[in-house]
Formats: C-alpha cells, structure tokens, sequence
C-alpha cells in the first residue's frame, strides 16, 4: 500500500481532549467486542479503527453521509493501524526501546501542544475538568501512544531514512526527464518603492501608547497571562492564537519588531514598540541560534494595537503620496526621495529596492498597473493596505525556463520524498514476512 509519507496515523489525535467528531453509530455488537485484525498476538479492535477513523475524517474534513469516502477511509485507516504493528513487531525483535528521558520529553511536548491549541491555560484547565482528569492522569494517558510513536520513528529513521540519499546524477536526471513538466520561471519585474503610510493623528498615537503601557503592566507586573491579554485587546489576528506568530527570521518582519524581538531573552516583554502597524508588545518564547541548515530565528508572541484609521488619514496620505510622485516626475532622485519620505523602515535605506518580483506574487489589486508600466515610469499612488505606495520600474526579467541550479534544492526534497516512500514500502514489505496478520471481515 502507497503512502504520501512514512509516519502512521498520529495516536495522539484521537485521545478525549482533541475529539471533535461525534462517534459512528453501533452495530449488533459493541464495537469494543469486535476484533478487526490480528497482527501476531496483538489486537486491532473495531473500537481502535472507529476512533483513529473519527480523527482522521476531522482532520481531512470528509462529510460522514459519503459512505464511500468513509469507506475507503476507513480501510486505509485499518491498514495504517496493521502496519504500525508491524513495525513495532519488528521494533520489539530488535530489542529496540525508549529511554525514560525521551518519553518523558515527548510527552510533555505532547501536552504543550494541547495547550497551544486551546489557547490558554483557562481553556485548558477548563478542557481537564470537562473530560473529568487531570494533567498527571492526562500524561499517563498519552504514554502509550507516545511510546508507540517513538518506537516507529526511531525504527524507521533508522531502516529507512538514515539509508536513503540521493545524488546531484539522481536529481539532474529528474530534471532532464521531466523538464517539460516543470513549468516556466514568471515574467519578474525590478520595483522601487516609497510608501507613504497612513499616520494617525499624534493624539490617537499618544493615547495608544499609554494603553500599550497599561496592558504591559498587566502581563508585568500583575502576573496576567500573555495570551489572554493578546487574546482580549490585541487587534492582530494572531490574537485568537494568543497572539502567536510562530518562528521568523531575520528579514521577515519589519524593522522596528525585529530588531527588538531578536534582542529579548525568551520569556522576557518588550516595552511598547512602534511600526506602521501600530504599537507591539512582544514576548519571545524561543531563540534558536544559526546552524548549518538554518539561520536564526526567534518563536514570539505579541500583542498589536492599532488606530483607526479615518478617512482624513487616508486623504492625507494619498495628497503626500502625490506631491512625492510629482517630485518624482520633475527629476528627483527616486532613492533619495525613499530615504527621506518612504515608512518602509526594511527597504527605504537602500533606496525603497524591493528586488526582482515575480509578476503572481503582485498584489492582486497592484498587478495591473505594475505590469503596464514602462522601463523607469513612475506609478501613480496605488491604495495598500498600509499606505499609499509609488512604484518604479527598473527593468523586467522576462519569462523562461528554470535553470538546474534555481530549483536544483526543491527537485531533491522531491526525489528524496519519492525514494523514501519506496524504500518504505518495500521495507514494510519485507518486515510483514515477520509476523501473522489475519484481518477479520
């Protein structure tokens, strides 16, 4: 049977706090008597394939009334189950264990990502309470699975992954073969930039200010939690997530946030920081230092709050975003204009440069004019979502073929995922020899 990957279906996923599809209905008999298969000793219940087959009909949103969804659903979702006996069949052969420490990790990993879904800790204590356990009686719970979990990947990395490579021959020949098939490089345009942003009055910015510093004392120095602040006031939508950005790099956001979220220690809250966004309070949870493979980066939090923008505040933005295009149009240097006018605080240094920029990954409501420009024509100020923004063309790169060495990185990720599911596949091919699998009707 063909995978789109190696892991088994999650266990964690169908445990009580995660439930979020009703049970099927019962048969003749309880679906715990019954017995779907046998792999040596150990027993797959009808139970075991209807719980696994509820989370996995949540996670890929399949309508319950499609019985032949359902269906074929549930017979891959058995013989996921099957084989992941199989392979701790196989584990148990090789005497292969977890260490305590690991498990113990695992676990607790386990139980922080139930918490970073809910959102707070007063959901999750909440979610305790409503399935009637505790958080001890929680990690307990998810030991099994977690161990199982564990077994298979240790196992499998080490049969499967740690024996696949591939070759720059390998990818190359990929290349050669299916050349035809890999699509065109987009037209990409050399831009410029000045945005000229939508500046509240000073009396909305001061007085934001003052509440960026009141909800900091909250979190400071009354020991509120950080995600219910952001939860409650911030007006990003990261705030549902409690205000959780995930992990970025240099580069990824603006300047004014990064340069401050790069120089927390994790744990520690910011003062109130300003971008064109607004006013930020942030929270690093985790700084990771470079590596071989990446550079680094930072998981933070934050909570945003942002002025109303008027139409008086747009109006003035759009005359200001004219009177620089008109400077602009009498032979003002756009570079220099950018430096002294633009709120880009990520590019207006080295002259408003945006870089060569594929033609799809212009803003919809920008492409039509941007495309039409001609070489060294200035734009008229085109409405965004922050400001009003006046573009330059440099030049185009007009649209070709890729080069070997532009996609040379994402063809081996492909290649490798192909020799991997193969050389899963056969692998658990061979290990079923093993043992005894007698699947019921």
């Amino acid at each position: 049977m063909r995978r789109d990957g190696i892991m088994l279906i999650a266990g964690l996923a169908a445990l009580g706090l995660l439930a979020a599809v009703a049970p099927p209905a019962t048969h003749d008999l309880a679906a715990s008597e019954r017995i779907a298969a046998i792999v040596n000793k150990e027993v797959i219940l009808e139970s075991d394939v209807d719980e696994q087959l509820r989370t996995a009909m949540g996670n890929l949103r399949v309508d319950p009334a499609d019985s032949v969804t359902v269906a074929k659903l549930r017979k891959d979702v058995l013989q996921q189950l099957i084989d992941e006996q199989v392979i701790l069949a196989e584990a148990a052969r090789q005497n292969i264990t977890i260490p305590k420490a690991d498990l113990d990790q695992a676990v607790m990993q386990a139980i922080q990502n139930v918490r970073a879904r809910l959102g707070t800790e007063q959901n999750f204590q909440r979610a305790l309470a409503e399935e009637k356990t505790t958080e001890a009686q929680l990690r307990k719970k998810y030991e099994p699975d977690v161990r199982k979990q564990l077994l298979v990947m240790r196992l499998v990395g080490r049969e499967v992954q740690n024996k696949t490579t591939v070759t720059d021959a390998e990818v190359k020949s990929y290349f050669t073969s299916r050349r035809d098939s890999l699509g065109k490089k987009p037209e990409e345009l050399k831009l410029s930039a000045i945005v000229v942003g939508f500046d509240p009055d000073s009396i909305q910015v001061k007085r934001l200010r003052v509440r960026a510093d009141s909800l900091r004392n909250l979190i400071v120095g009354k020991g509120r939690p950080f995600e219910e602040i952001a939860r409650k006031f911030s007006d990003d939508p990261s705030g549902v997530r409690g205000g959780d950005l995930g992990t970025f790099g240099r580069g990824e956001m603006v300047g004014e946030f990064e340069e401050v979220a790069f120089s927390l220690k994790p744990m520690d809250v910011s003062q109130p920081v300003r971008s064109r966004y607004g006013w930020h309070i942030i929270q690093v949870l985790e700084h990771f230092a470079k590596s071989d493979t990446s550079g680094e980066r930072v998981h933070a939090r934050h909570v945003l709050l942002q002025a109303a923008i008027k139409p008086a505040d747009e109006e003035r933005a759009r005359k200001r975003a004219l009177t620089v295009r008109d400077s602009l149009l009498k032979g003002a240097d756009f570079a220099a204009m950018a430096r002294r006018f633009s709120m880009d605080t990520s590019t207006k240094d080295s002259g408003g440069y945006l870089g060569d920029v594929a033609v799809p990954n212009l803003p919809p409501s920008f492409r039509e004019a941007l495309t039409g420009l001609r070489e060294g024509e200035v734009s008229v100020p085109l409405k965004g979502e922050a400001g009003y923004y006046v573009f330059k063309l440099g030049g185009r790169v007009p649209e070709r073929e890729y080069r070997f060495e532009e996609i040379k990185e994402d063809l081996k990720k492909i290649v490798l995922n192909q020799k991997l599911r193969d050389a899963y596949d056969r692998w658990l091919e061979r290990i079923r020899k093993n043992v005894n699998i007698e699947v019921k009707n």
